[in-house]
């Protein structure tokens, strides 16, 4: 891995003013020869923060915290020290100097500054009052202003197939912006841009560079798909980023917790009547790589989706990853089947009813199986019941019994009668988990194919079956490797084509395969399978295990190598190498030291 050069480092530090940098987050007064002002780093109501401008440090005399310009950007916005001169480096123009030649380290860069010139084209286009003034117009009855519109930089991209192509073609060549995600191909290998006629919200990783964008459709154009986003690239994957992370950590800090949302404009005009601390999924699933990605600067979550059926649904869902990643969760339900956006639009009391109206994730569930049910009928209560074990059965005894007794109380049923149906529905869960253990060995038994190979197949039908699986397996493209060269292939055409048209999948697919690739799918899709998330996410362990012990063969014949040249250091390197991707491997199977085999 590259690393930055001492030369660099120093730069920096002369070059970065720690009240310039600090005044961003913090507002500063003068005091004497320093600055002072409240801690980000712990609350408190009298300033004992400071800032000295002469020295180029700052120093908490309440919580201790203290260092140069460099340490508070670590501290502050949980960056490495990497990402830390990183995002300085960015903020004084100052050139990253390696210490070595690392052609990922530049390629990455030169995709951020065709994304940050991609951005200013889409901008410049909203803000032109001929080409942008149907979009403009459009946020602004939705009820954004001008400086809300600059400060979330969205854009508009042009009603042209080449518009950004045009822009960018002096600086650029086609496959440097395809690579960037933001243009496509046609069956005859042309170029075009990817998005068209559309909004745009540019997407922006916690060091606020752009990584990626989401263009949506406005005023009832009729177009196969509301949003088109980048697909998958080396800078961007949507199941592990959030949208406007990057402006609400200095809020999510303040107030100790996220509000977690579906939609671009809900994030974007919660900020606007004071919920600065909101993020969204980019209107997809919550993966459970985002759900740690909040862990990562607060314990506290806030779920406010859509009040209709489909946004209780996915608050459902997202609770059991919010619960996995030890988060503590409340939902607000709106009203009316509203979404944040359209409740913020008809009333002017947004954060007073979100701090007065959430309720714990128990009680949401408990409320939504509980909802439109007729409990005067015996089918609705056993519907209702099943619902309750399912979900209850995976918290703490005490939790159960309190909403176990109540649900007795609500239904007019004997407790004793409804935990005798519990450990009835323990009992048949068992049998079934044994009973699928059996057949699954069974079938593993009769399968010649290598285990690596049933898993490359299984997880392309996951990738082709619906969007929500799409969007986890896009989420782990970088540690997966598919070794079948028929199956990498359709996955990147499948990656490409279904961004612009993601109903019909397989239609779709099929439509931009050759005769080869189509009869050779036609021989992998599944006609009948039980598609589930804990199924997908075992497929996809054992790809990135496969992938491990293939890296590990490798670093065995080079530590082979090395030792047969008398170039022992090299060979302990590869040794310790191979321990620590064992380690991975042994973590992934969930298994101990104590436990391992040999690879």
């Amino acid at each position: 891995m590259a690393k930055v050069s001492q030369k660099t480092i120093d730069l920096i530090k002369n070059t970065a003013d720690i009240v310039d940098v600090v005044s961003e987050f913090v507002p500063l007064q003068t005091a004497g020869k320093n600055m002072k002002g409240l801690c980000p780093f712990h609350s408190e109501k009298t300033p004992s923060f400071f800032v000295s401008k002469e020295r180029q440090i700052f120093n908490c005399f309440g919580c201790g915290k203290k260092g140069n310009v460099i340490t508070f950007i670590q501290e502050y916005k949980h960056l490495s020290f990497i990402d830390s001169l990183k995002y300085l480096a960015d903020k004084y123009n100052i050139d990253l100097e390696l210490e070595d030649s690392d052609n990922k380290q530049k390629a990455n860069v030169d995709l951020y500054k065709i994304n940050e010139q991609a951005l200013q084209f889409f901008s410049l286009n909203l803000l032109n009052i001929d080409s942008g003034k149907s979009a403009f117009d459009y946020l602004i009855n939705r009820g954004l202003n001008l400086e809300i519109i600059k400060i979330f930089d969205l854009g508009y991209a042009l009603n042209k197939s080449n518009g950004l192509i045009e822009h960018l073609s002096k600086s650029y060549q086609p496959i440097e912006l395809l690579n960037a995600g933001l243009i496509t191909r046609n069956q005859d290998g042309e170029f075009y841009d990817l998005f068209r006629n559309r909004i745009i919200f540019p997407i922006h990783d916690i060091q606020n560079r752009v990584v990626g964008f989401s263009g949506r459709i406005f005023n009832n154009q009729s177009n196969p798909a509301k949003y088109v986003n980048t697909p998958y690239t080396k800078l961007f994957s949507k199941g592990v980023i959030l949208y406007n992370l990057n402006r609400a950590i200095p809020h999510i800090r303040t107030k100790n917790r996220v509000v977690l949302m579906e939609g671009y404009m809900d994030v974007i005009k919660a900020s606007m009547v004071g919920v600065s601390e909101a993020v969204c999924s980019m209107g997809t699933q919550l993966t459970i790589d985002q759900a740690l990605l909040i862990k990562e600067y607060t314990d506290n979550v806030i779920v406010c989706y859509d009040g209709d059926k489909p946004g209780q649904e996915a608050t459902y869902k997202a609770i059991k990853l919010l619960e996995h990643a030890k988060l503590n969760v409340k939902v607000v339900s709106l009203p009316l089947g509203l979404d944040p956006d359209e409740y913020i639009s008809k009333n002017n009391d947004f954060l007073e009813y979100i701090n007065n109206n959430s309720v714990d994730q128990y009680e949401f569930v408990y409320q939504m199986i509980l909802a439109n049910k007729d409990l005067s009928k015996p089918v609705e209560i056993e519907n209702a019941k099943t619902k309750l074990f399912d979900f209850f059965s995976k918290t703490s005894g005490m939790i159960r019994e309190i909403y176990f007794k109540r649900f007795a109380s609500d239904t007019f049923i004997n407790y004793d009668t409804l935990i005798g149906d519990y450990h009835q529905y323990k009992i048949d869960e068992k049998i079934l988990q044994d009973y699928k253990f059996k057949i699954n060995r069974t079938q593993k038994k009769k399968v010649i194919m290598p285990k690596y190979k049933i898993a490359e197949i299984t997880v392309l039908n996951y990738y082709l079956h619906s969007v929500e699986y799409r969007d986890i397996i896009e989420s782990k493209f970088k540690l997966l490797k598919f070794q079948d060269q028929d199956i990498s292939s359709i996955i990147y055409t499948a990656n490409v084509s279904l961004i612009t048209y993601p109903d019909n999948p397989i239609v779709v697919l099929k439509s931009k395969l050759s005769e080869k690739y189509r009869k050779f799918l036609d021989s992998i899709i599944f006609e009948k399978y039980n598609y589930n998330i804990e199924d997908l996410e075992d497929c996809i362990k054992v790809l990135e295990i496969a992938n491990i012990k293939d890296e590990i063969a490798i670093n065995e014949e080079l530590a082979k190598a090395a030792l047969k040249n008398g170039d022992k250091l090299t060979y302990i390197e590869y040794c310790e190498i191979n321990k620590e991707k064992l380690a991975k491997i042994l973590k992934l199977e969930g298994r101990t030291n104590e436990q391992k085999s040999s690879y």
